[in-house]
Protein backbone atom coordinates (compact mmCIF):
# COMPACT_ATOMS: atom_id res chain seq x y z
CA UNK A 1 0.00 0.00 0.00
CA UNK A 2 1.38 3.33 -1.17
CA UNK A 3 0.75 6.62 -0.11
CA UNK A 4 -0.84 8.62 -3.42
CA UNK A 5 -0.44 12.09 -2.45
CA UNK A 6 -1.37 14.32 -5.32
CA UNK A 7 -1.98 17.77 -5.44
CA UNK A 8 -5.98 17.34 -4.20
CA UNK A 9 -4.61 14.94 -1.83
CA UNK A 10 -1.91 17.88 -0.25
CA UNK A 11 -4.96 20.82 -0.51
CA UNK A 12 -7.08 18.92 1.92
CA UNK A 13 -4.49 17.58 4.03
CA UNK A 14 -3.28 21.41 4.35
CA UNK A 15 -7.41 22.20 4.99
CA UNK A 16 -7.23 19.79 7.73
CA UNK A 17 -3.93 21.41 9.39
CA UNK A 18 -5.48 24.45 9.25
CA UNK A 19 -8.98 23.61 10.62
CA UNK A 20 -7.35 22.07 13.83
CA UNK A 21 -4.84 24.76 13.92
CA UNK A 22 -7.89 27.75 14.02
CA UNK A 23 -9.71 25.35 16.40
CA UNK A 24 -6.74 24.87 18.97
CA UNK A 25 -6.53 28.61 19.31
CA UNK A 26 -9.83 28.90 19.71
CA UNK A 27 -10.97 25.81 21.98
CA UNK A 28 -7.99 25.85 23.81
CA UNK A 29 -8.81 25.07 27.28
CA UNK A 30 -11.41 21.92 25.53
CA UNK A 31 -8.22 19.72 25.65
CA UNK A 32 -10.93 16.72 25.28
CA UNK A 33 -12.40 18.17 22.01
CA UNK A 34 -9.22 18.90 20.73
CA UNK A 35 -7.82 15.71 21.45
CA UNK A 36 -11.08 13.32 19.80
CA UNK A 37 -10.66 16.52 16.79
CA UNK A 38 -6.92 15.59 16.04
CA UNK A 39 -7.55 11.94 16.39
CA UNK A 40 -10.62 12.67 13.32
CA UNK A 41 -8.79 14.41 11.58
CA UNK A 42 -5.51 12.47 11.53
CA UNK A 43 -7.68 9.38 10.22
CA UNK A 44 -9.01 11.39 7.81
CA UNK A 45 -5.42 12.64 6.88
CA UNK A 46 -4.72 9.01 6.41
CA UNK A 47 -7.42 7.86 4.55
CA UNK A 48 -6.99 10.89 2.09
CA UNK A 49 -3.48 9.48 1.42
CA UNK A 50 -3.73 6.05 1.77
CA UNK A 51 -7.17 5.88 0.03
CA UNK A 52 -7.10 2.31 0.01
CA UNK A 53 -7.49 1.56 3.19
CA UNK A 54 -10.73 3.18 2.84
CA UNK A 55 -11.53 1.36 -0.05
CA UNK A 56 -10.59 -2.23 2.34
CA UNK A 57 -12.23 -0.90 4.78
CA UNK A 58 -15.47 -0.05 2.59
CA UNK A 59 -15.04 -3.53 1.17
CA UNK A 60 -14.76 -5.68 4.30
CA UNK A 61 -18.64 -3.59 5.62
CA UNK A 62 -20.02 -4.14 2.20
CA UNK A 63 -19.98 -0.95 0.86
CA UNK A 64 -18.59 -0.51 -2.85
CA UNK A 65 -16.25 2.32 -3.35
CA UNK A 66 -14.16 3.96 -0.20
CA UNK A 67 -15.86 7.34 -0.58
CA UNK A 68 -18.98 6.23 -0.05
CA UNK A 69 -17.45 4.30 3.81
CA UNK A 70 -16.70 7.54 4.35
CA UNK A 71 -19.42 9.63 3.27
CA UNK A 72 -22.34 7.88 4.85
CA UNK A 73 -21.12 7.98 8.13
CA UNK A 74 -20.56 12.19 7.45
CA UNK A 75 -23.65 12.48 5.92
CA UNK A 76 -25.49 11.04 9.23
CA UNK A 77 -23.07 13.29 11.30
CA UNK A 78 -24.14 16.21 10.15
CA UNK A 79 -28.04 15.67 9.62
CA UNK A 80 -27.45 14.87 13.35
CA UNK A 81 -25.72 18.26 14.25
CA UNK A 82 -28.23 20.25 11.81
CA UNK A 83 -30.51 18.76 14.34
CA UNK A 84 -29.49 19.75 17.26
CA UNK A 85 -28.17 23.33 15.86
CA UNK A 86 -31.84 23.83 15.53
CA UNK A 87 -32.82 22.11 19.02
CA UNK A 88 -30.24 24.61 20.62
CA UNK A 89 -31.15 27.99 18.66
CA UNK A 90 -34.87 26.74 19.49
CA UNK A 91 -33.68 26.70 23.13
CA UNK A 92 -32.37 29.58 23.14
CA UNK A 93 -34.90 32.07 21.51
CA UNK A 94 -37.01 30.30 24.17
CA UNK A 95 -34.42 31.63 26.90
CA UNK A 96 -34.33 35.08 25.24
CA UNK A 97 -38.56 35.58 25.48
CA UNK A 98 -38.22 34.69 29.26
CA UNK A 99 -35.45 36.83 29.71
CA UNK A 100 -37.48 39.68 27.60
CA UNK A 101 -40.44 38.70 29.47
CA UNK A 102 -38.71 39.37 33.11
CA UNK A 103 -37.46 42.35 32.57
CA UNK A 104 -40.53 43.88 31.15
CA UNK A 105 -42.55 42.53 33.90
CA UNK A 106 -39.72 43.85 36.60
CA UNK A 107 -39.82 47.67 34.87
CA UNK A 108 -43.41 47.30 35.09
CA UNK A 109 -43.74 47.15 38.91
CA UNK A 110 -41.03 49.99 38.74
CA UNK A 111 -43.61 52.32 36.96
CA UNK A 112 -46.51 50.62 39.14
CA UNK A 113 -44.42 50.98 42.66
CA UNK A 114 -43.34 55.00 41.69
CA UNK A 115 -47.13 55.68 40.61
CA UNK A 116 -48.12 54.07 43.90
CA UNK A 117 -45.73 56.42 46.05
CA UNK A 118 -46.48 59.52 44.58
CA UNK A 119 -43.80 59.12 41.98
Amino acid sequence: MSAEFTPAAAALVLLLAALFVHDFVTLARNRRLLLVQFVVFAGGAALIVYPEIARRLAHAAGIGRGVDFVLYPLVIWLVREALLSRRRRHEAQERMTELTRSIAMAGAREVTSAKVNGG
